[in-house]
């Protein structure tokens, strides 16, 4: 699928998107056939950035385009094959734009689209971060629609101009978390931290990790096979020099991770007028390689970069497959090993703006070894193996599970420390608090149980209306709730910062109105 932004920022394009099709001995344009001209089905508009979705998970694809809109044109669309309008046999494949029967069809400056189980356990969720308005946080609700829920969630970003996007787990608590790059403004790492059954994030970016800068790409991935993942910015050069930035994002015991600025070397292109980038193993050797594009308004030649870091560490790769044989795009992928717990990957559909990344879960083992490993397809099918010392330096594929694979419990599991065998005979995390009831000291008596873990805190007391923070050090206001949506008051609590107090009661009034 190609979309078309040439020359147009927003609003309607010189040229109509294309999705081609290997027929005839060639490659065809689909949505240039009659049937679909008759349904108008041809994205008109200016887009940015496109994403592969499972929204039902039937192992089919729907293509989500993020447009940019000019004023109440150019909405987001999701374009998918029609089956009752088709006949597969005589070569008729008919699309539909079902944006707007679905909840995504918004107007908005678009620019990255993220494409996972951010939310949910399997069902692929959708994340845009967007110029001039908020960002979106589609959330699945099992059958194939979507709510927004980035404003309750904390991850709308109101008035801040999102660019390159990535999904990853990075302080390794079973959740999938979001990093993003603002143009010239603060990039953002979003911390999952859902308690209560409330879906909440919070932005630990440190001040030199924050610095804003002319962002395009963000890449999320562990470049040196450690077992801890490096976030790369890549900038255009903007009105100067801007070099790319990397930090290594490490995780720690019962804390934020860490952030660590490293040296990028070459990949740094301090006049690079970066306009995206992608990584993937050329060569086979383990290693990922980082493939930047240049040009803008100048013409720059492809960088193709390798790492020169952690060359005798052990990894692993695994690409699952759907039902068709296809890239599981959206799949789960979670890597147990004998030291340091669970390492969960994401099969990003959309990973980015301009452009995208493989489909294939990479993890960098260090000198740690594997013991198992867990699939989960956007249609909730689970599928376990052990992993043997032979098999550690490879690339794995796994496909989609039949149905006496998921009746017979898979042999030879290990799951490593801080987890064990389900009676579904999948690794599931152990609760030690209830296993081990007196684990904790005196001085800190509440056990609380964490992903692969556990943590003791003091028994701290807390007036009504407010809660122990996650270390029991100080009692903290709760967030105010209606239903699932936050307070108006915590919603325009930035705003008070930009407006006078007769102005700030009427946007009140209206907000209230409006919910």
């Amino acid at each position: 699928y190609f979309t078309d932004l040439f020359l147009e920022s927003a609003g309607v394009a010189t040229y109509t998107d294309k999705l081609f099709k290997f027929r005839n001995g060639r490659w065809e344009d689909i949505l240039s056939d009659d049937v679909n001209v008759r349904r108008k089905v041809a994205n008109r508009f200016a887009g940015r950035s496109v994403a592969c979705i499972d929204r039902k998970g039937t192992g089919r694809y729907a293509i989500y385009i993020a447009n940019y809109a000019s004023g109440n044109v150019g909405a987001h669309a999701l374009i998918e094959l029609d089956e009752s309008a088709s006949d597969l046999s005589r070569g008729i494949i008919a699309l539909s734009n079902v944006a707007a029967e679905v909840g995504v069809n918004k107007y908005t400056g678009g620019r990255g689209v993220t494409v996972g189980p951010i939310i949910n356990s399997a069902a692929s969720d959708i994340f845009c971060d967007n110029e001039n308005g908020p960002n979106f946080l589609f959330q699945n609700k099992g059958d194939g629609t979507f709510v927004d829920v980035a404003a309750s969630a904390g991850v709308d970003d109101v008035y801040q101009h999102g660019r390159g996007v990535a999904l990853a787990d990075f302080n390794r608590d079973g959740k999938v978390d979001i990093v993003y790059g603002n143009w010239n403004g603060p990039h953002r790492l979003f911390l999952q931290m859902n308690t209560n059954e409330k879906i909440r994030f919070r932005d630990i970016a440190t001040q030199k990790f924050s610095m804003p800068s002319p962002v395009r790409t963000v890449i999320a991935a562990d470049f040196d096979n450690d077992q801890e993942l490096e976030v790369f910015f890549n900038n255009i050069a903007y009105r100067g020099s801007s070099a790319n930035r990397m930090f290594r994002v490490g995780r720690r015991e019962h804390a934020d991770p860490f952030m660590e600025e490293l040296n990028p070397g070459d990949a740094a292109e301090p006049d690079g007028r970066g306009t995206g980038g992608a990584i993937t193993d050329f060569d086979g050797d383990g290693m990922l390689d980082l493939i930047l594009s240049h040009g803008e308004s100048m013409a720059q030649p492809l960088s193709v970069l390798k790492g020169k870091q952690g060359l005798k560490n052990n990894w692993l790769r695994v690409i699952p497959r759907t039902k068709f044989g296809a890239f599981a795009r959206g799949a789960k992928v979670v890597l147990y090993t004998k030291k340091s717990g669970a390492h969960l990957r994401i099969i990003d559909g959309g990973s980015g703006y301009l452009c995208e990344m493989e489909p294939v879960a990479h993890f960098g083992l260090g000198k740690d070894e594997a013991s198992s490993l867990e699939v989960t397809w956007p249609d909730g099918k689970i599928f376990s193996r052990g992993i043997s010392a032979t098999e550690i330096n490879t690339v794995l594929q796994i496909l989609y599970p039949r149905e006496e694979d998921i009746v017979t419990k898979p042999t030879h599991i290990e799951c490593g420390q801080g987890f064990a065998v389900n009676e579904n005979g999948h690794c599931g995390d152990t609760d030690e608090c209830i296993q081990f009831p007196f684990v904790c000291p005196r001085e800190k008596p509440v056990c609380i149980n964490t992903y692969g873990g556990y943590k003791c805190r003091p028994n701290r007391r807390c007036n009504r209306g407010f809660e122990p923070n996650e270390d029991g050090t100080a009692c903290v206001a709760q967030v105010a709730y209606f239903g699932s949506l936050p307070s108006s008051a915590s919603r325009f609590q930035a705003l008070i910062l930009y407006c006078s107090s007769f102005i700030l009661s009427l946007g009140l009034c209206f907000q209230i109105y409006i919910l």
